[in-house]
């Protein structure tokens, strides 16, 4: 049984998922390792790429196709679902590793060290006009989930990151599977979530090597949010990570009010023509409703 599988979520990436690929065949390790490409019904030719490397990489590749497009978070639950190895990593299609070594350094260190559910290291970013900068600049240290409580966990980049099975390989969390609304998957379809809850399970070692490049782009998620929407995006996803946790860390849900009171005041700044009319709308109701559970929230932490 493979020891590794890399996760790489796919929608329409022909431009750049070959150099993810190369990145990852390049390694040398003697660990075994599997590439899970759970594909979002792309229109492009991401697949005939895919397909090419499957050929040149015999048993090396599953692809997960589907028949219409289900946005990232459940194309990436299709791939925790299989995800039975006992070490897994998520590398996007537009990002890529650039140390060959980076799989042996990482299960080398959690092999003989069982406490450890993350291994993390430093990424660059690629620019939009092809520069490349550091996104994190960690020295080596250790974190544990009181440092997440705190603020201060020593966590980089998705594409930095190895994790320990210790979640996905006993089935997907139930409560991942039965979400309240639509709205709530955007707290668990990324690295926040999943740094999170195993870092709730152990420790995670960050390294200050440079191992990965981060790209951005026109289509990255992330990038394409206002303000006002990115505020409101971390003002559900730490209610989320609360309720998760049977809001057992108030912490967490410090951090909702946190970024709420962010929120308010990137709405009355926005500007309407940066936003969709439609959207706008929809932002507006979730606002509205985030500002109705977390009004009673901020009475009792500030008691």
């Amino acid at each position: 049984m493979c020891k590794l599988s890399i996760l790489v979520p796919t929608y329409n990436k022909e431009k750049y998922i070959a150099e993810c690929l190369d990145s990852i065949f390049m390694q040398r390790t003697n660990y075994s390792y599997q590439v899970i490409i759970p594909d979002d019904c792309s229109t492009d030719n991401t697949l005939n790429i895919v397909s090419q490397y499957q050929e040149k990489y015999p048993g090396k590749i599953i692809v997960l196709t589907s028949p219409k497009n289900q946005k990232l978070y459940k194309n990436i639950l299709r791939a925790y679902e299989i995800t039975k190895t006992d070490y897994f990593t998520v590398l996007d299609p537009d990002d890529y590793w650039i140390d060959k070594y980076k799989i042996q350094k990482a299960l080398n260190f959690l092999e003989e060290n069982p406490e450890y559910t993350l291994h993390i290291s430093n990424s660059y970013q690629k620019l939009k006009d092809g520069s490349i900068v550091p996104f994190s600049s960690f020295q080596d240290v250790d974190s544990d989930f009181q440092n997440y409580l705190k603020g201060n966990p020593a966590l980089a980049h998705t594409s930095g990151t190895i994790f320990r099975n210790v979640i996905f390989k006993h089935g997907i969390p139930e409560k991942m599977l039965h979400l309240p609304n639509p709205t709530c998957e955007i707290s668990f379809r990324g690295d926040s979530f999943r740094n999170v809850i195993h870092l709730h399970e152990g420790k995670a070692r960050t390294v200050s090597h440079y191992e990965s490049v981060y790209r951005i782009t026109e289509e990255g998620i992330w990038q394409q949010l206002t303000e006002f929407e990115q505020n409101l995006t971390n003002t559900q996803i730490f209610l989320n990570f609360w309720l998760y946790f049977d809001k057992k860390y108030p912490e967490i849900v410090l951090r909702a009010v946190l970024h709420f009171k962010l929120t308010e005041a990137s709405l009355q700044k926005l500007d309407k023509n940066s936003i969709s009319q439609e959207k706008f709308i929809q932002k507006l109701q979730q606002f509205k409703q985030l500002r109705e559970l977390l009004a009673p929230l901020l009475d009792t932490i500030t008691k």
